[in-house]
């Protein structure tokens, strides 16, 4: 599934350690790191949710790529989730706003999707017949999960977990062999892909039922994937030429007209990967030299760029009810960090 599997992957500003200070009271365009782990070198965010809940997971030195999934308080408090019995590292990617039900996955001789409740008691979810992998991307405030399964010939399968661990698999397009789930919203309506055998993929909208909906590409676009939906049903995710051609930032409205989000001027492409209640849009906009800058769009569609500690790169994964954004921030040459925006 090309692109869509990769992302299933100064002066002006004052860089913080976030600690004893709540992300409501960050003034504009503040930017902050969180702790790792006690040990840990490096961190990533990927969601963010009940009371402020950021959810990722901390990397430890001398462990190699091993991480554990992390769940951050308010207050800058980070937890170790763990990993399933007899496997080494997990990463958690998203955290609901009713009862802090995190998702995500635990690795070890394979990949499994798994469920955190409240009290960090750790469930596997089941994946496919014959499944030799599974991921779980997102859950809603009724602890239905959604993400993907994939079969030893390597074919993705979008998969909805009920808040007991029941798995369905959600039906792809017509003559489509892969498919993957990447959000859900508490209507339980999802978002994903589907792709074909030769790897083109097309954005997809699952009704609460099943139903699967294709989402039109932009004019001249063949390529899409579904990041996100809102409660509203709004959709982002991007659009590209072809497989593995350059993409634009899109939003799908609710009667499934396609918009565009412009990148940042001089850049040459972008990707939207979030989008919360109110409207507001983060990812990020791409340089001609490939970097990642994170941004954020205002419901009227207008770019802002985050600010930075140092150059690298940044990937806002999500955005919080008060538009702060959640994601990995990459110093040029340095680990990566758990990163917070408010632009």
């Amino acid at each position: 599934m090309g692109r869509y599997r990769a992302r299933l992957g100064t002066a002006a500003v004052v860089a913080t350690v976030l600690a004893g200070q709540a992300a409501s009271a960050w003034a504009a365009g503040s930017y902050a790191e969180l702790k790792p782990l006690p040990g840990g070198t490096s961190d990533r965010a990927f969601g963010t949710g009940h009371d402020g809940l950021v959810v990722g997971d901390s990397g430890f030195s001398g462990s190699g790529t091993n991480t554990h999934a992390a769940v951050w308080k308010r207050n800058g408090e980070v937890t170790d989730l763990g990993t399933l019995p007899g496997d080494t590292s997990s990463t958690a990617f998203s955290v609901n706003s009713s009862d802090a039900t995190v998702v995500g996955r635990s690795l070890g001789a394979t990949e499994r999707a798994v469920s955190w409740d409240r009290n960090h008691k750790m469930v596997e979810l089941p994946g496919v017949k014959g499944t030799v992998k599974t991921r779980a991307y997102s859950v809603n405030d009724d602890r239905v999960s959604v993400g993907f399964s994939v079969t030893p010939d390597g074919n993705w399968h979008a998969m909805r977990w009920s808040a007991d661990a029941k798995a369905t698999e959600l039906p792809g397009l017509p003559g489509d062999v892969s498919t993957g789930a990447t959000w859900i919203n508490n209507h339980g309506v999802s978002v994903g892909a589907s792709s074909t055998a030769e790897g083109r993929n097309r954005a997809v909208r699952w009704e609460a039922g099943g139903k699967a909906k294709e989402l039109p590409a932009l004019p001249g676009h063949r390529d899409t994937a579904a990041t996100s939906i809102n409660d509203s049903g709004v959709v982002v995710g991007g659009s590209g030429v072809s497989a593995g051609a350059p993409t634009k930032a899109v939003m799908w409205l609710r009667d499934g007209t396609v918009r565009e989000l412009p990148a940042l001027p001089g850049d040459t492409a972008g990707y939207a990967l979030a989008i919360n209640g109110k409207g507001t849009v983060v990812g990020y906009s791409v340089t001609s030299k490939g970097t990642h800058r994170p941004v954020l769009w205002t419901k009227d569609g207008t770019v802002v760029a985050l600010k930075m500690a140092a150059p690298g790169a940044g990937d806002p994964y999500a955005v919080g009810a008060d538009d702060t954004a959640i994601g990995v921030a990459t110093p040029d040459g340095g680990s990566p960090k758990a990163a917070l925006w408010r632009h």
